[in-house]
């Protein structure tokens, strides 16, 4: 093959394989800390979840009130989630898993209104709320 021939194959992929890419600023992932309460006091156990449009969720462990990790930098949404496992039905198979009931309203997880905004060097202190009913 032509020396100039398989220059340009090469200058053509480096091109195209430059140019790929969504062409989206995604946003920078930064520290974030705080505490859930349920009715007036700690979430034992749960889940908190910042919510940025086109990313996927940050979800963080909640323990005893206090959560600690990483959100996508901006305006995020707040989901808090926290569930109880149930006793098994006696005619489930010992294969089944055993039922869980949702402690937090959808109001504050799958329609949640809370926003947060998290700069990109962190935000800590943050403080969520919910009740039961």
């Amino acid at each position: 093959m032509d020396l100039r021939f398989l220059c340009c194959l090469l200058a053509i992929i480096l091109a195209f394989a430059a140019g790929c890419g969504d062409g989206k600023t995604h946003p920078t992932l930064a520290d974030v800390s705080g505490t859930v309460t349920l009715d007036g006091k700690p979430l034992a156990d749960g889940e908190i979840a910042f919510v940025v449009t086109g990313e996927a969720p940050a979800n963080i462990p909640v323990k005893d009130g206090a959560f600690s990790g990483k959100a996508f930098s901006g305006k995020n949404r707040v989901e808090v989630r926290a569930t109880k496992t149930l006793p098994k039905s006696p005619k489930a198979l010992p294969t089944d898993e055993a039922p869980k009931m949702n402690l937090i309203p959808d109001r504050y997880n799958i329609r949640s209104t809370m926003e947060t905004t998290v700069n990109a060097g962190g935000a800590k202190d943050l403080k969520f709320e919910v009740k039961s009913r």
